[in-house]
């Protein structure tokens, strides 16, 4: 529950906070890169001789390496990182060779259209290697093998071997352990989730924060996912102040979502967020504790879905409908009444006790994005994200230009979002300039 707001001694203004958790991808991350970086990115730039933001001890993440960032001005914004990469040990070529086989032993049609390119050259690299192995093997080399062109050959590709097992063992270790469940790979899924959650939760129960805004960078997307949808599984059917509600936004955001989902002319991607915020404010008024109004994925794999968290497209529609994998709007239950009505909620307080005049409904375990807005943010030449379309309609997908053509359309797109240089581009859709917009950190209305 957030606490009552104080008022400053001079102004007798109200003082507000909210929080920003940044969730790191792959690759070998130190404590408080990422979050310094991106502060340091979407905070706008200080008088001088101020700095832009307040380091301050985190009590909370339960880690001597991690600060909290805090911006100058209100209403009051704490960034927090939560770090994974410390639980992501021993990994081998076992646990990515056991994860990419999995991916490249698939028929054509169950490879995302996006990714065939790459399914294809890996399965032309495999053949070379194999077939350039057998070559190898069947050279007898002679005496002056050490000065002959294919010992040289055989150096420079000893050479680009060692540098591709640094990178794999580096970035693509880190994705194979969490996304693949196999049983040596479970506890640290577990423990990664488990950390997450407890910070997350945290931030609810301080009754400091009255607003959380969840950010994930590639793998650290999936890790926010997973995050989220387990603390609302705790959290979607708590009224600590039942009053007599007709709950108006409730229904509302069933009618937008449905529209929305089946294309009725007139419902837009905006009316389902206005939706999705008037429901987060009117749960808050009937004391449910969640504070998460926006989910921000950048550079997603999520993008990539029925490759990486299921067999194919049917698999993960199924996950979906079972509800093990939210979708936006939520998957909808078919009440049975004369109309049939498609929602996203039943009923949890039917009059039991005292207040029998009390009746209340609670979005379903699944319907975390019903008060929760998804914005996906990606460059074009980002192959690890781009825009996501599994998880239904209700995602806001934002192609964004670093005004470097390069930069937009190489692996290098991957870490530049909040690339220092970007703060300062003119481009149409600068990646800085937008997710500062996304973030929405100095808009009143979240406190009214």
């Amino acid at each position: 529950m957030p606490a009552k707001p104080t008022k400053a001694k001079s102004t007798n203004k109200q003082r507000h906070t909210q929080a920003v958790i940044i969730i790191h991808g792959m690759g070998e991350q130190r404590p408080m890169d990422t979050l310094r970086s991106f502060v340091d990115a979407v905070l706008p730039d200080p008088k001088e001789g101020e700095e832009k933001f307040f380091s301050r001890p985190d009590s909370l993440s339960e880690s001597l390496e991690l600060r909290i960032l805090q911006n100058r001005i209100q209403p009051r914004t704490r960034f927090f990182e939560y770090y994974w990469q410390d639980k992501v040990t021993g990994s081998s070529f076992s646990h990515i060779i056991e994860w990419l086989s999995a991916l490249l032993l698939r028929h054509p049609t169950n490879v995302p259209k996006r990714l065939i390119p790459i399914w294809v050259v890996s399965w032309l690299l495999i053949a070379i290697t194999f077939i350039a192995g057998i070559s190898g093997f069947l050279v007898r080399l002679d005496t002056a093998t050490a000065k002959s062109s294919s010992f040289i050959i055989s150096l420079i590709s000893f050479g680009a071997l060692s540098l591709f097992q640094w990178f794999v063992l580096r970035f693509v270790g880190d994705v194979a352990r969490y996304l693949n469940p196999s049983p040596e790979n479970i506890k640290l899924r577990h423990d990664i989730r488990t950390d997450g959650i407890k910070l997350l939760k945290k931030l609810h129960e301080d009754g400091v924060y009255e607003r959380i805004i969840i950010v994930g960078h590639s793998l650290g997307s999936f890790v926010a996912y997973d995050i989220l949808k387990h603390v609302w599984e705790e959290y979607n059917k708590i009224y600590t102040k039942p009053v007599t509600s007709q709950q108006d936004a409730l229904k509302n955001l069933e009618k937008v979502g449905e529209d929305l989902r089946n294309g009725i002319p007139g419902t837009t991607l905006q009316d389902y967020m206005n939706a999705q915020m008037a429901l987060w404010k009117e749960l808050r008024g009937l004391g449910n504790p969640w504070l998460v109004t926006d989910f921000i994925t950048i550079g997603s794999p999520l993008a990539h879905a029925s490759l990486v968290l299921a067999k194919n497209m049917d698999e993960l529609r199924m996950r979906q409908r079972q509800r093990e994998l939210p979708t936006t709007p939520p998957d909808a239950e078919i009440e049975r009444t004369k109309a049939a009505r498609r929602c996203y909620s039943y009923q949890v307080w039917d009059g039991y006790g005292a207040k029998k005049n009390i009746k209340l409904r609670a979005v379903h375990s699944a319907g975390a994005f019903a008060v929760t807005r998804w914005t996906n943010i990606y460059f074009s030449g980002d192959l690890a994200g781009g825009p996501i379309t599994d998880f239904g309609p209700g995602i806001r997908n934002t192609l964004v230009d670093s005004g470097n053509a390069f930069i937009d359309r190489t692996l290098f797109a991957h870490t530049s979002y909040w690339s220092k240089h970007l703060m300062r581009v003119k481009a149409k859709n600068n990646a800085v300039t937008e997710l500062t917009k996304i973030l929405d950190l100095k808009n009143p209305s979240y406190f009214a």
